[in-house]
């Protein structure tokens, strides 16, 4: 029986069988939060704890199909995880332009599967920096704005979220608008093919610290924050198609702050979702449009494993103790 996101192959462009790359992605949990209408896709349950690892099984089985031999990609970090452990399962070579702010944890990760890093200043530079090594050394560039290999896997999630429920608003975290345009297309297709009565509405959700799309349809205040740093992307080919098929679905675009990213980070994890800043950027832009009686899915893209951030007031529910003696007094106390 074929499992995660190869069940769909005959949704996908095909693939030679023999080069079909999996790790185990895909088959992630649809969960309601509690009291409320929103559902969210744990869409970190994948290898390499994020959603990337969908369109990446793909992208790296087609490169494997067109026997490329190395890789450069530019990433803030779950992209530059994920390409690198399933290069490496293919036998790939990879290199990863990353910003310098990205988490210690996804570096660390990205050389455990043996690639090498390349830091830049900031997410725009990783882009060029990247660019410009593909060029110079003549290897295949992969990052996710550009490569159309990195879109079909992605669309696999909507299919997952279509056998359990129909939704009327999808609310997506935005950087390169990758799964944002995989999402789209393949709602297209169900309802060009009858599969579905409506579109439900796609909402792109940003950063205030990076919302070239979002900001397309509502005014905000930029911040200076890296708190959710894998939706800052200040470039994207992928902007004009994003931005059509936001307008298609009849939805719109939200910017959050980082206070409503931590709220939303408190209410995924009190439903025991525990999620990165960027993983509950989605779930900040539902709570921000207020969507009552309506079926809100949100999906949840990164696990909170990837950021080690610590939850606010974590001091005061840390309590020290020293032996036995002090631990009975504290009972006695109902300090516990």
């Amino acid at each position: 029986m074929t499992l995660g996101i190869w069940r769909f192959s005959d949704r996908l462009p095909p693939v030679s069988e023999d080069c079909r790359v999996t790790l185990g992605e895909g088959d992630t949990p649809l969960i309601r939060l509690r009291g409320l209408d929103i559902w969210v896709k744990v869409d970190y349950v994948n290898p390499t704890g994020s959603f990337k690892d969908r369109g990446v099984a793909y992208l790296t089985s087609k490169l494997l199909e067109e026997g490329v031999k190395r890789v450069v990609i530019d990433s803030s970090g779950n992209a530059a995880v994920s390409t690198a452990a399933y290069c490496s399962r293919a036998g790939i070579g990879h290199l990863a332009v990353m910003p310098q702010y990205a988490h210690r944890e996804k570096k660390a990760e990205v050389l455990w599967h043996g690639s090498r890093i390349v830091e830049a200043p900031d997410r725009d530079s990783a882009r060029v920096y990247a660019r410009r090594i593909a060029e110079e050394l003549g290897i295949r560039y992969i990052g996710f704005a550009l490569e159309p290999d990195a879109v079909p896997g992605f669309e696999t999630v909507v299919y997952e979220i279509e056998e359990e429920l129909h939704p009327d608003a999808i609310f997506i975290p935005t950087g390169s608008a990758t799964n944002l345009v995989a999402i789209g297309r393949a709602y297209l297709k169900l309802e060009k093919q009858g599969e579905i009565e409506g579109l439900p509405q796609l909402h792109c959700v940003q950063s205030a610290a990076c919302a070239p799309i979002a900001g397309e349809f509502v005014d905000y205040k930029p911040i200076d924050s890296t708190l959710a740093e894998g939706v800052i992307v200040p470039h994207t080919e992928r902007k004009g198609e994003a931005i059509r098929l936001v307008e298609e679905t009849d939805g719109t675009g939200w910017v959050v702050d980082d206070d409503e990213i931590y709220r939303a980070l408190e209410l995924l994890a009190v439903n025991g979702v525990y999620a990165s800043p960027t993983g509950a950027v989605a779930v900040a832009g539902a709570l921000k449009a207020g969507l009552r009686g309506r079926r809100v899915v949100c999906i949840v893209t990164g696990s909170g494993l990837k950021a080690n951030l610590m939850p606010r007031g974590f001091e005061t529910r840390i309590v020290r103790v020293g032996d036995e003696e002090e631990l009975e007094r504290l009972i006695e106390e109902h300090r516990l």
